[in-house]
């Protein structure tokens, strides 16, 4: 089975929908950890939160993100890791009975934000294709799996080492976040899932090679809003503007998201804008 691990800051409702996709959509995930930091007008949010997902593991972040992942990815009762984002939606079923086929030395991750429906990509305003250059099918667990290193750097297709919905053996990821918290007093990374995620790119060229997806993407990033300032490049709130403080007093005045509400009927990259305020009752 598998351990998530979600990074969440200051969205509680978005948190609070990210973990009910997940409890409903994911069952192989039997162990779910959130390592959160709150600004203090989210501290009242953060406490329904934590009472109405009681089974789920919450950590304040400490000064040193790196090292409450490790501490996380060590300490985990499972065999195998699946990083989200607090924006991340699980919005499809997805369940393996066995994933000893993550253990193969040629590949790098489970992807659940990839699958054939994926096709382009948003760099710097613009659109851009961004299709699968060739893959293979797999009968016997329902997936594909392909080459990254036949796509673009940074293409979704070869970007492996991502923190949104891919599921990583867990000594494998353990090294190199081990080696980051060793590389960390002399490159004095910011404490942000962007940073770190940024910061795992180091090994890219001496990783695995291949990569896998369900044949339909089963996770979506849904960028309303920007609670970091260390991407400010990133995408977020083009059509659906969702302020941190605005989903705040959603929250706090009882309402919730609904997930069978939202409109999963045109997902065609990794990172699309839901008009979430839907699903609000």
């Amino acid at each position: 089975m598998i351990t998530s691990i979600i990074f969440s800051k200051d969205r509680p409702l978005q948190l609070d929908l990210c973990l009910k996709s997940i409890n409903k959509n994911f069952k192989n995930s039997t162990q779910n950890i959130v390592i959160c930091k709150n600004s203090p007008e989210f501290a009242t949010a953060h406490k329904t939160l934590e009472k109405e997902h009681a089974s789920v593991e919450f950590w304040p972040q400490s000064d040193s993100l790196l090292k409450d992942v490790l501490h996380a990815i060590l300490g985990a009762k499972n065999d195998y890791i699946c990083f989200f984002t607090d924006d991340d939606i699980f919005y499809r079923p997805f369940y393996q009975d066995n994933f000893g086929f993550l253990d193969q030395k040629v590949l790098s991750c489970l992807s659940l934000r990839m699958g054939l429906n994926i096709a382009e990509r948003w760099t710097e305003g613009n659109k851009h294709k961004d299709t699968c250059n060739g893959y293979y099918p797999d009968q016997a667990t329902t997936m594909m799996f392909w080459n990254k290193t036949i796509h673009y750097y940074a293409d979704y297709w070869s970007y492996d080492l991502s923190v949104d919905g891919h599921v990583f053996q867990r000594d494998n990821i353990a090294k190199m976040i081990n080696e980051l918290c060793y590389l960390q007093p002399m490159y004095k990374w910011e404490n942000t899932p962007n940073v770190l995620e940024e910061a795992m790119q180091r090994f890219w060229a001496c990783g695995k090679n291949f990569m896998c997806s369900p044949t339909h993407s089963v996770v979506v990033n849904t960028p309303n809003n920007r609670v970091q300032d260390t991407h400010e490049e990133n995408r977020s709130g083009e059509h659906h503007d969702y302020t941190p403080q605005l989903l705040l007093s959603k929250y706090l005045s009882g309402q919730r998201i609904e997930l069978e509400s939202l409109d999963f009927s045109d997902i065609r990259c990794p990172h699309t804008e839901i008009d979430i305020l839907k699903g609000l009752t």
